[in-house]
């Protein structure tokens, strides 16, 4: 057998066994992905933050990040690297609504472009306006009311009210708005984060975010009285909700008809 033969008989040979072992694969299943594989091919790029950022803090680049997300955990309203490519460089000066924690996707209405407004404005709710108020401890619930919080609106108005024997000073009190938020005391802007026991905002001055037909209301209510706040507790209240008196009023009686309570002379009666 000649050489050239030889050569022949080894390349196919060689080939023979390359055919097999390519065969034998063809054959064996393949493995599954794992789970890192899997969000690989059915996720999204989605922007998130990199570090606990608080309400009104402006941003920068470096605030943010992109993170690979399961396709089944990706909402319309993240903020998606497929959608908006540049958005690590378009919030950089944005503000911030509310508070994030690290690693929470950013959506995009809970940051604003301030485009040359104050963060205060930019934290509004779309239709909400700002107004200030006069405040005490006395009429702010002893100074333990905190930015972000909700409040109850009162005004305490005094009356001379002509009688048969006379005229005579008259106090009532009403309920203006319920449930509004507090969006600043004095310069605060920040609602505690840490500490043992809550301190004390000794402020001249509570601004409000409400409506504009609810900032007319306050502003003539101002005139009519003195304004107070009611601090409301963090969980949500049943609509119509009832809440008995903790204790029977002077006279016996309880307020327990769901209505404003007036105040005058130490009486006490129910108006709807």
């Amino acid at each position: 057998m000649s050489a050239r033969q030889l050569i022949i008989l080894a390349v196919a040979f060689v080939a023979a066994i390359g055919a097999l072992f390519v065969i034998r694969g063809m054959n064996q299943p393949r493995p599954e992905p794992d789970a890192a594989e899997q969000i690989a091919i059915n996720g999204q790029q989605v922007l998130v933050m990199t570090r606990d950022v608080p309400q009104g803090a402006a941003l920068t680049a470096s605030d943010m990040a992109w993170r690979l997300f399961p396709q089944e955990s990706v909402s319309d309203q993240f903020v998606r690297q497929t959608n908006t490519p540049e958005a690590q460089t378009q919030f950089a000066g944005a503000v911030t609504r509310r508070a994030f924690a690290a690693g929470e996707p950013v959506i995009a209405g809970s940051v604003v472009l301030p485009d040359g407004r104050g963060f205060l404005a930019a934290q509004l709710q779309p239709g909400y306006r700002a107004i200030s108020i006069e405040i005490g401890p006395q009429t702010a619930a002893g100074g333990y009311i905190q930015p972000n919080d909700r409040v109850d609106v009162l005004v305490t108005i005094q009356e001379r009210v002509d009688s048969e024997g006379g005229s005579q000073n008259q106090v009532h009190t009403e309920i203006v708005l319920a449930d509004v938020r507090v969006l600043a005391l004095d310069d605060k802007v920040q609602a505690q984060a840490t500490g043992d026991a809550p301190e004390r905002v000794q402020a001249a001055v509570a601004v409000l975010e409400l409506s504009q037909a609810d900032s007319a209301i306050v502003a003539s209510a101002q005139q009519r009285g003195e304004i107070s706040l009611a601090l409301r507790g963090v969980e949500a209240e049943t609509a119509n909700m009832r809440v008995p008196s903790a204790a029977p009023h002077a006279t016996g009686e309880r307020g327990g008809g769901g209505g404003i309570v007036v105040h005058a002379y130490g009486r006490t009666g129910g108006r709807s």
